[in-house]
């Protein structure tokens, strides 16, 4: 499962997190030629919750309020994490426990504050953990899943994060450079966005990836898998690529320098495009283009 969300200016539709420069991804239909300035995804109105001794038997599933994540315990034994198109509809993996071939495990949402895959007739007395969230000594510990892909344990009473996927959605919003926030980054292995028709992933193996929602099926790539990607960005200059940990050589980048302002779109006809500043799907100056509007 590739699995499955800054530090530089981001891109909104992936509305990601972006590499070393700057930002703008966008998910949807046109976006509006001034800067947007909010890069942060709209807030939940509420989250799906495994309280204390809460637990997901093989087969069971939370989903969130909106519908459009599920945490499934699959009954290989897998506990995964899913972005949902409708439900009964297509999905696409953001995490795993990576817990397979334990026919009959389950999770639990431990009093104690740690929340544990255990395999079949496991359990806190009997041992048989097969992966656990490392949160003990979490007081009044729960569980909570977003609709915007977070998976997350809070202890403290709902105050404090204790552990985290870190595989939240951004705003399918374009953002872009500010004097505030002049760097926003799309990182690898957390991050992912989505429009009408696709999912762009930044995958934890390093590979951007296009996903066609009727299916799942892949249609385009960076070829940056096992490279050592690690951010996903736009710079100041228009060019959007993906760079390794010490911020050197792109592993790979459109080509699109020499545009300051410029912006990347994933949009509802499947294309993710760089725009210049000002131009857009109603307007043109597209700079580069993914050319996956042909596959959708």
């Amino acid at each position: 499962m590739r699995r499955r969300l800054f530090r530089g200016t981001l891109i909104s539709l992936l509305a990601a997190s972006a590499v070393v420069g700057l930002v703008a991804v966008a998910v949807a239909a046109p976006v509006p030629a001034a800067d947007a300035v909010d890069c942060e995804p709209p807030k939940d109105a509420g989250v799906a919750v495994l309280g204390a001794d809460g637990r997901l038997d093989a087969g069971a599933e939370l989903t969130s309020l909106r519908k459009t994540t599920s945490l499934v315990m699959q009954p290989d034994g897998n506990l995964v994490l899913y972005a949902v198109t409708t439900p009964g509809g297509p999905k696409h993996p953001l995490w795993e426990s990576k817990t397979s071939g334990n026919p009959g495990a389950y999770a639990v949402m431990q009093a104690d504050g740690n929340f544990v895959v255990y395999r079949k007739g496991g359990g806190p007395a009997a041992g048989g953990a097969l992966w656990n969230s490392q949160t003990y000594g979490a007081k009044n510990a729960k569980l909570r899943l977003t609709s915007d892909g977070d998976l997350s344990v809070w202890g403290d009473n709902g105050m404090t994060v204790k552990w985290s996927t870190r595989t939240r959605e951004f705003s399918p919003t374009r953002c872009a450079p500010t004097p505030a926030a002049p760097n926003q980054y799309m990182w690898a292995g957390v991050s992912w966005a989505q429009s009408a028709t696709v999912w762009l992933v930044f995958q934890d193996d390093g590979d951007l990836v296009i996903y066609r929602k009727r299916d799942g099926k892949a249609i385009w790539n960076s070829g940056t898998s096992g490279k050592g990607a690690w951010t996903l960005g736009m710079e100041p200059d228009g060019d959007l690529g993906i760079r390794p940990p010490d911020g050197s050589e792109w592993l790979w980048h459109t080509g699109t320098a020499g545009n300051p302002g410029a912006y990347a779109l994933l949009q509802d006809d499947g294309n993710f495009v760089v725009y210049r500043k000002g131009g857009g799907p109603a307007s043109g100056g597209a700079l580069w283009a993914t050319g996956t509007f042909k596959n959708v």
